[in-house]
């Protein structure tokens, strides 16, 4: 079986991964010059650490801390 590219898999797992609390966002990213898929959180935890996978189909998964995320309006400019 040929491996999926990381925008298949990306575009497969992003709904369950945003609908753990705490996830804001998905992305791709690179860890040691490999792709690998970003999860963005608003703050690390260990509860939250646990419900996120460490790898999905074969990609590192990194969580990396944002914060809040929020749409820019008009004014904020």
């Amino acid at each position: 079986m040929e491996k999926r590219t990381i925008d298949e898999v990306l575009r497969e797992h992003t709904g369950s991964l945003m609908s753990i609390p705490g996830v804001v966002g998905t992305a791709q990213g690179q860890r040691a010059g490999k792709p690998c898929i970003r999860v963005l959180v608003i703050r690390k935890t260990p509860q939250l650490m646990k419900k996120i996978p460490s790898a999905i189909e074969g990609y590192i998964v990194a969580v990396q801390e944002t914060g809040r995320i929020r749409a820019l309006g008009s004014s904020d400019f």
